[in-house]
């Protein structure tokens, strides 16, 4: 896709947001904050595939992991994009009212919900995102950094979850909580990275990725079957009511379709050992996935914002503005990784290879 090209699609989303935002200022920050949470965590989510895969090696990820690095890329671009939205925490949060109308339980998490030290927790979390996606996408980042990055990665993006969707409803608290989103963000990304890039694999390569897509799709089913589980023999009013906000009327419908679409219909779909082989097959699925991701995605923020009618119009505009943006800032190479990876394949595997054949050299001097 041309400069041009993204250029006027970037003008134009920005355009609609820019009026939209003229009528409701915060209508326009909860979109870009829905947005951003969709298309945030498959950027995260493929940052933590190549430090996985950097630890354990494997012909699983030499294939992928130039698609993987550009989505990676994307990510300094995605924090400049949640910057403005710290102007309007006010209109987002509902423990920035005054503490005399919050509720007591609200209240005496106030030493870690309050603004400051949320502004400053959120830089350090790009911060760290930014280093890890510049070390990451460099042709050979130091093997030994992989697992401390990972442990950096796995407490960021936990403690980001915590502030930036669970304390949406203060009430809400969950241990597990920013466990699952790491979990499908990663499960995101890896359709994400097959909806792009399966055609090009090796079918030995295909059947890799599938059964690792399926374990991490399932440890998201175990993740959240512990959280109602957890809440359920809880019986805690607080923790319940999130729960009931989202399992009736529309959204209990929009909850049930995101699992249909994001783990059951895919996992039958994969279970027999040659559909995993199959690129067309394997593509249909991770686009099923990636459906299922952008409804359980808005399932679980908008029923904690006081959504207008213009929030949910600018919605779509953010994403595509969001998307654009990070096109137009990404090189051209990480681009040709993203719209041509037949060729960055076939590089992978030549490298992968070439590391095979330096690794039977030093056994066998």
């Amino acid at each position: 896709m041309s400069r041009s090209v993204l250029i006027l699609v970037l003008g134009l989303a920005l355009g609609l947001c820019l009026i939209g935002g003229f009528f409701d200022p915060q209508g326009l920050a909860q979109a870009w904050l829905a947005a951003w949470l969709t298309l945030g965590f498959l950027s995260l989510g493929t940052m933590a595939l190549l430090m996985v895969h950097g630890l354990t090696g494997g012909a699983w990820g030499n294939e992928s992991k130039h698609l993987w690095k550009a989505l990676a890329a994307a990510t300094p671009l995605l924090a400049l994009a949640l910057l403005p939205l710290l102007l309007f925490l006010g209109g987002l949060f509902p423990w920035m009212a005054p503490a005399e109308t919050l509720p007591e339980v609200v209240r005496h998490k106030q030493f870690y919900l309050n603004a400051p030290f949320f502004i400053g927790r959120t830089l350090f979390y790009l911060t760290a995102w930014c280093l890890l996606a510049w070390w990451l996408v460099r042709p050979s980042p130091a093997r030994r950094w992989h697992a401390p990055g990972l442990i950096l990665w796995a407490l960021t993006v936990t403690f980001f979850s915590y502030d930036w969707i669970m304390s949406l409803e203060p009430r809400f608290y969950s241990d597990i909580f920013g466990i699952e989103r790491m979990v499908f963000g990663v499960g995101g990304a890896m359709a994400l990275g097959l909806a792009l890039g399966a055609k090009p694999l090796r079918s030995g390569v295909r059947l890799d990725l599938a059964n690792l897509w399926l374990a991490t799709l399932l440890g998201w089913a175990f993740v959240n079957f512990a959280q109602l589980i957890i809440i359920w023999s809880g019986n805690m009013p607080d923790e319940i009511l999130w729960y009931l906000q989202r399992g009736a009327g529309a959204w209990g419908w929009v909850g049930r379709a995101s699992v249909l679409l994001f783990l059951v219909i895919p996992f039958a779909m994969l279970l027999p050992t040659q559909a995993k082989r199959r690129a067309g097959w394997l593509r249909a699925a991770a686009l099923i996935t990636l459906t299922g991701y952008l409804l359980h995605s808005q399932w679980l923020i908008w029923p904690s914002l006081p959504a207008t009618a213009w929030a949910w119009l600018l919605t779509p505009a953010a994403v595509v503005a969001l998307v654009a943006f990070c096109l137009l800032g990404l090189g051209a190479s990480h681009r040709q990784a993203l719209f041509a990876p037949a060729r960055q394949a076939s590089q992978g595997a030549d490298e992968a290879t070439l590391s095979v054949r330096q690794e039977v050299r030093h056994e066998n001097p």
